[in-house]
């Protein structure tokens, strides 16, 4: 089974109702991905989705339920390994919790993150694969 991080933006955007990542929550609940995530993730997810701008948007039950399974459903790691260096420090729990995860991809919708070649690569090191929620999809729906 595909092991995979999904990073805290996919998460909001799909507790906001997104028409193209809510596929992405769907598959994990229908078992066609496994989910990797640590406790620093979980949190981030708790801390952004209660943000005032999005807590008036996203419904609370929808954002505990998330939370809940997450914490009950994916697969929780201690990540140790200090990452590759990237644009965005803030990313770093992401990446190391992938690498900790032994997960095949991360899925994001940061272009900045998948933009990164050089991050790309170094990555791919480690068997991890930067991607989007088309690629995702498209992988688990083969």
């Amino acid at each position: 089974m595909l092991r995979v991080v999904v990073d805290t933006n996919l998460w909001i955007r799909a507790l906001l109702g997104g028409k193209i990542t809510i596929p992405v929550l769907e598959a994990w609940r229908d078992d066609k991905f496994a989910v990797i995530a640590s406790q620093h993730l979980i949190d981030e997810l708790d801390n952004v989705w209660q943000r005032p701008r999005l807590q008036a948007r996203i419904s609370s039950q929808d954002a505990r339920l998330l939370i809940e399974q997450l914490r009950f459903r994916a697969e929780m790691v201690v990540p140790t390994t200090i990452p590759p260096r990237c644009r965005d420090p803030r990313d770093h729990p992401v990446l190391a919790a992938a690498i900790d995860g032994h997960a095949d991809a991360i899925v994001t919708g940061d272009a900045d993150l998948r933009a990164d070649d050089e991050l790309r690569a170094q990555m791919l090191q480690y068997g991890v694969e930067l991607c989007g929620v088309g690629t995702l999809l498209e992988q688990v729906q083969s």
